[in-house]
Formats: C-alpha cells, sequence, structure tokens
C-alpha cells in the first residue's frame, strides 16, 4: 500500500499524546553533510549521556512509505514490542517524521527481533535529515548483525553542539537480513534534550548563572 498525505480522523489509544496521524486505512497509520558509515554494528547499550533525554515523537508528523493493514504506525509508537509496523513494497522502506520547528535530536531508538522477525529484521539502515524533502542529506548508515532488543542510534556526530538539528527526519531500511523484501520494527523513539530538566536546579530555579542568584532572594 502507498502511503499518501492522509490526515486520518482520530489515532488509537496506543499512539503517544498528540501525536499527528497520517494514514490511507483503518487509522492505522500516524504521521548535516556527510554520512556516516559504520558496517557490522550489534545492539549494544550507548555510554551515559551528560544530559537527560524526553521522547519528542508526539510531537511529529509521521509517514510510512508503504504498510499493510493494521501494522502502521500506531504499532510502530505503541508501548507493546509485540505490535510491529511492517512494510508492503520493494526497498528501500522509509519512516519520515517532520516537525513544525527545527528539534535537537540526541539519538534514534529502534527495537528490532531478529529472533522473533528473522528475514524481515534490518541488516542495513541510513538517517537522513534536512529542513524538508529537497534537502535531505545522508547522516549515517548502519549495519545490524541480528539484532535484539532497543538500539541506540547516536547523533552527537551531526552537529558542532552533539545534537541533530532538523525539520525532517528519515529512516531507511535499505536490506533486510536473508535478502528478505518486506521488514518488521517493532518500536521507534526519537529523543531530544530536555533543556527544561536540564536547567531547573534543586530549589526550582530555571537559571542559575551567579548574576541571576544575586537577585533571587530578598534582602
Amino acid at each position: 500500500m502507498d502511503s499518501d498525505m492522509l490526515t486520518s480522523s482520530e489515532a488509537e489509544d496506543q499512539t503517544p499524546s498528540d501525536a499527528v496521524v497520517e494514514d490511507g486505512q483503518e487509522n492505522d497509520e500516524v504521521e548535516s553533510s556527510g554520512g556516516e558509515h559504520t558496517e557490522g554494528t550489534t545492539a549494544h547499550a550507548a555510554e551515559p549521556l551528560p544530559f537527560p533525554l524526553r521522547d519528542i515523537g508526539n510531537q511529529a508528523t509521521w509517514k510510512l512509505s508503504t504498510w499493510k493493514p493494521g501494522f502502521g504506525v500506531h504499532a510502530l509508537l505503541s508501548e507493546s514490542t509485540d505490535l510491529y509496523w511492517q512494510s508492503d513494497a520493494p526497498q528501500p522502506h522509509h519512516i519520515d517524521i517532520h516537525f513544525a520547528k527545527r528539534v535537537e535530536i540526541a539519538k534514534i531508538m529502534l527495537y528490532l527481533d531478529y529472533r522473533r522477525d528473522e528475514s524481515y529484521t534490518p541488516s542495513k539502515i541510513a538517517v537522513f535529515a534536512g529542513s524538508g524533502y529537497h534537502d535531505l542529506h545522508e547522516v549515517l548508515s548502519l549495519g545490524l548483525e541480528e539484532p535484539v532488543g532497543w538500539i541506540d542510534i547516536s547523533l552527537a556526530h551531526a552537529g558542532k553542539d552533539g545534537f541533530l538539528k532538523a525539520f525532517l527526519v528519515r529512516l531507511s531500511v535499505l536490506q533486510n537480513h536473508q535478502t528478505g523484501k518486506d521488514t518488521h520494527i517493532r518500536g521507534m523513539r526519537i529523543l531530544s534534550p530536555d533543556r527544561q530538566a536540564d536547567d531547573i536546579d534543586d530549589d526550582g530555579l530555571p537559571f542559575n548563572s551567579v548574576a541571576f542568584l544575586a537577585h533571587s532572594t530578598i534582602r
């Protein structure tokens, strides 16, 4: 099924609150220069980051290149990893995440399960970013070897501040294990630095500069 830019009438309960849906049937869908190439990467825990993160997927419009009925973005964004997006066309398969304003993205997380999905499991993916479809460019490509669990895709290299800054992010599935055609992705999250949590100190003050703290109490 090809994905057109159609708006769903409502989202299912599994979808994160406020997520914008783009759908063609039965509410099944929600809607840096030079790439970094990493081959043969397996699932592993990322190093701890020095700042808190939050999922900003509910601020975006999600669009799939294709999907099978009942296996769309509601399944992709569900809290349950028993559900999954399943594509329905020749590769490459795309997930487009479009934000109304430019956002900072620290990492993308995918839940993949080779033990259950075998030839439906991606073996090579790529991330593209830009301000729109006209200037999408590759940020990285990543090889995956029989992944099971949450995969951290760090985007720290994509900008001088350690974040990818973009309006539009595209995740492309380029190849599957065992030369499979369609793909399964059982979860996806877009994580951004939580500036509010990072800026508030233990006293509840949103600023902690010397100049501000000097005037923060009545003497």
